[in-house]
Parts: C-alpha cells; structure tokens; sequence
C-alpha cells in the first residue's frame, strides 16, 4: 500500500503537467490517468506547471528585450507561447464562460457554454483579456518580469483548486471539471496552497507576494459567488475563466 501511494506521488506532477498542457510525455501508465487517488494527488502540482508554463513566456519576453525589441511586442511574444503550450485551454474557458453571459436563463447559458463556437461576447472578452496582458507586461520594468510572469502563472493555476472543492459541477454532461471535483480534498488543496505560497515568495518581494495573494484569492471568491448565482456552480470553463482573469490581475499588481 505504501509503495502505490508513493508511486502515485510520483507520477502525479507528470500528470498535472499531462492535463494543463500538450507538452508530450510518453511512457505514462494508463491508471495514472484513469485511477482517481492518482488523478487527484495530481492537482496539488498545478501550481508547479504554472512555473513551466510561465517560465516558458518569460524567457521569450527576456529575449525580446535581449534583441532591444519594444516592450510591447516583448509583451505580445511572452503572451502567445503560453497559449499555444496550454492549447489555449484556459483562454476556450474564459471565452465561453463570456458567451455563456449572454442568456438569463441557466440552462441557456450553460448550453452555450458548451457550444464550441466563440460569439461576440467570447470574442470581446478575449480580446479584452490578452490586450491587458500585453499591456501589465509591457509596462514592467524588465528586470522584475521574469519572475512577476511566473507568480502570475502560480497562482492562476492555484485559482482552479479552490473553486472546485467548494462549488457543485453546473453541467449535467460530466467534463475536466467533473473529474477535479470528484478527487479533490481538502488536504490536497492545502498542500497546493503551501506550494503556491513558497514559490510565490521565492519569486516575489514579500510586499508583492502578499498583495498578489490577497487579489488572488479576491477574484476566487468573487467569481466563485458570480458562478454559483449564474450557473449553480462550475464547469471547467468557469476554472479558465478564473484562472485567465488572475493571471491578468496579479500582473497588474506586479507591474504597479
């Protein structure tokens, strides 16, 4: 029993890693995957693929800078890679949690949601969205953006766990959210906060690290009321939503 949990913990990074992103990793067990104490211990790991995620965007903008680019294209090019490493899963998320505002009724809402065609709401919102990325990145100063991209990076992926272990899943068709709320725990979520906390820190003055947490945490339970009121709880397009718009938020307050 000690050596299954232990290998569970083992491979549970390389699941979250799996889940977040399309980097390919091969000779990954199927019950990794499929077995929910695996799947679940995963989770607390999510913050450490917003260090690779982040790092990714990071180094790009670095070097921009590097090439005396203009801060703004720097911004652009530390935006795009860590979209196209995720498969923009969290940008879908925000666009359809956006669409999904249109309609009073929730069943309306939801069944947009679940439309896979972006409207003019998901349009606007993405739109909106990436430029203030650009716009926080662009305006640090160049030797505090490596890190303050990573912290922004940790606790949007911090965001999600929160969220799931407090709310029902809205959708009747179950989906990535179904799964996270089913195999989260309250000590998992505490062991990614731990996580979440010491690398935020070792990224981050002491100051800024508070005031990122404090407006982490904020937007969580703000857009938790709002989920819970317009939908009856989260799907995972309600996480990438979350996850997108603190991101953004602890970018701003990195960058004043």
């Amino acid at each position: 029993m000690k050596r299954q949990r232990l290998t569970e913990w083992l491979w549970a990074p390389i699941v979250a890693i799996q889940f977040l992103t399309r980097i390919p990793i091969r000779g990954v067990p199927d019950w990794a995957y499929e077995d929910g104490a695996s799947r679940g211990k995963s989770f607390a790991f999510y913050p450490v693929v917003g260090v690779i995620v982040g790092a990714v965007g990071a180094l790009m903008a670095c070097a921009s800078y590097a090439m005396h680019l203009p801060p703004m294209a720097a911004a652009i090019l530390a935006v795009v890679p860590t979209a196209m490493i995720t498969g923009a899963l969290h940008e879908d998320g925000l666009a359809d949690v956006a669409d999904g505002l249109g309609p009073h009724n929730r069943d309306d809402a939801l069944k947009a949601m679940r439309d896979s065609r972006i409207g003019s709401f998901g349009t606007i919102a993405l739109w909106a969205l990436l430029t203030l990325k650009v716009v926080a990145i662009g305006s640090m100063h160049p030797g505090s953006l490596f890190k303050a991209i990573i912290a922004a990076h940790v606790l949007s992926r911090w965001s999600s766990l929160p969220l799931s272990l407090a709310l029902p899943y809205a959708q009747s068709t179950p989906g990535l959210g179904a799964k996270m709320v089913a195999a989260l725990s309250v000590k998992l979520v505490l062991l990614a906060t731990v996580i979440t906390a010491a690398l935020v820190l070792v990224a981050l003055s002491p100051v800024v690290a508070v005031r990122c947490g404090l407006i982490t945490g904020a937007v969580t339970f703000v857009t938790g009321l709002f989920y819970r009121g317009k939908f009856g709880g989260i799907t995972g397009d309600c996480l990438g939503a979350t996850n997108q718009i603190v991101e953004t938020a602890v970018l701003f307050a990195a960058a004043i």
